[in-house]
């Protein structure tokens, strides 16, 4: 293609792309993998080699070695295990680390569109919460599947699970949405007033009536920092939250099926890290002679069963909570411990989980439903520690410059750090990291955070 030729690619091209993004992430993994590759490809095209000069950027640097190692991790393990074949996977990881630095870049040279990005967020989320509400209070929606799910659940979706889908999504994006108001808006009169305080109401019961428990537990924590963090929503949000406690209580009270929901999560919840605590140490070496065996049954019969029906059909001493998550995270730990420094690989959980099939109250997963347990898996201590620590340095880099910004600016930054911390909350059950849901969500959230400093508008 002839770049002369192509005036017609510009900044606008790829705000209109970013436009899209909520779209596209709202249609599944096909729709968001081709505006991510156009979103590259216009980067490059419009930016050229400015967006690979980051050698003064440290966070940049670390993210980029942080792939790396993702590859090399995969390759040592490729070596050992023949059968191992997600070298092309390792590779084509690479196009986020590219869709990050196109999005910071993006932001850093202040051509950013934020407020229409804000307003595509919001008309996305509303969308999605009135038809969460409607099918759960009518029995079918306007959309019956919204959203998607990765990797082994291709292909077996079901009603429910869009349901929860759609729950995570709104989950993922309202903050973008509610500081929408204060960014359009420079004073509140009380029309503006009752649509801050109506919208999280409403991003609220999308959420509840969608059982995406988890979600609605970041959500609460994120209202919470927000009416902390940000004064100009505070009361609105605060009297949005009593509404919402209301919401709820009426809820499980007048909704059995809900109430049984919400009554299981918090048993589980609540057991789980200390169960998890109690068999971690513990050792059976009586069983080792077992492994061999079990893991060769596994591999030839009951995986082919496990993805066809979403769950394990070899258990040991398998104990009873609802979620699965206990037995789950119990066996990502062993798989860590195997390889703790550099990790196997990636998305290599769903194989390894088969040498633990042996022990009691082990199980096997697509991943392991927490974004630290599938970093120590995949990356190991290195990885993991490398990765953390340089969202903590961006962070509090931004924190200490936090009075030069301007207010949107403020404001952008606040939002960005809540999704941050509501994404990697360490106690949170998640989808997996790598997946290209939250890969490129995430992503786009360090991305256009990193890109913040050098704003000037």
């Amino acid at each position: 293609m002839n770049i002369k030729n192509t005036s017609f690619i510009n900044s606008k091209t790829l705000n209109i792309l970013f436009l899209f993004f909520p779209v596209t992430f709202l249609m599944g993994n096909a729709a968001l993998n081709i505006n991510i590759l156009l979103i590259c490809i216009t980067g490059i095209i419009v930016f050229k080699k400015k967006i690979f000069s980051f050698k003064n950027e440290k966070f940049s640097t670390v993210i980029f070695i942080f792939f790396i190692l993702i590859l090399f991790s995969t390759l040592i393990d490729i070596s050992k295990d023949p059968k191992n074949d997600h070298f092309f996977k390792s590779i084509s990881y690479f196009r986020y680390f590219l869709f990050f630095l196109v999005s910071g870049y993006l932001v850093r040279s202040g051509k950013f569109k934020t407020k229409y990005f804000l307003v595509s967020c919001s008309v996305c989320l509303l969308f999605l919460s009135l038809n969460a509400i409607f099918q759960f209070l009518n029995g079918s929606g306007i959309f019956d599947l919204i959203g998607t799910r990765d990797e082994y659940d291709v292909g077996m979706r079901d009603e429910y699970d869009a349901f929860k889908v759609a729950g995570g999504y709104i989950q993922k994006f309202f903050v973008f949405a509610l500081i929408l108001i204060p960014v359009i808006w420079k004073k509140l009169d009380k029309q503006k007033f009752l649509i801050s305080t109506v919208l999280p109401i409403i991003f609220f019961s999308g959420i509840l009536f969608s059982d995406a428990r988890m979600s609605l537990m970041m959500f609460c924590v994120s209202i919470l920092l927000m009416i902390i963090l940000i004064k100009e929503l505070r009361l609105s949000l605060a009297i949005a939250s009593l509404f919402c406690v209301l919401i709820f209580t009426i809820s499980i009270k007048t909704k059995d099926d809900l109430r049984e929901s919400y009554v299981s999560f918090y048993h589980n919840a609540h057991t789980i890290i200390t169960q998890t605590a109690k068999h971690v140490p513990k050792k059976y070496p009586e069983l080792e002679e077992e492994r061999e065996k079990k893991e060769f049954l596994f591999r030839n019969k009951y995986l082919t069963e496990y993805i066809k029906n979403k769950k394990p059909e070899w258990k040991s001493e398998l104990m009873g909570f609802g979620s699965g998550h206990f037995s789950i995270y119990l066996t990502a730990i062993d798989v860590w411990i195997d390889n703790p420094i550099i990790g196997n690989g990636i998305k290599s959980f769903r194989t390894k989980c088969l040498t633990k099939l042996h022990l009691p109250n082990r199980s096997c997963s697509s991943h392991p439903h927490n974004y630290y347990l599938e970093l120590l898996n995949d990356t190991g201590l290195l990885g993991t520690l490398l990765f953390v620590c340089a969202i903590f340095y961006l962070i509090t880099n931004k924190f200490f410059n936090f009075k030069d910004y301007e207010k949107n600016e403020k404001l952008l930054f606040i939002s960005l750090l809540i999704i941050i911390i509501a994404e990697f909350f360490p106690l949170k059950s998640s989808g997996s990291f790598f997946s290209t849901i939250n890969s490129s969500f995430t992503f786009l959230i360090l991305g256009m955070l990193n890109g913040l400093k050098k704003i000037k508008e």
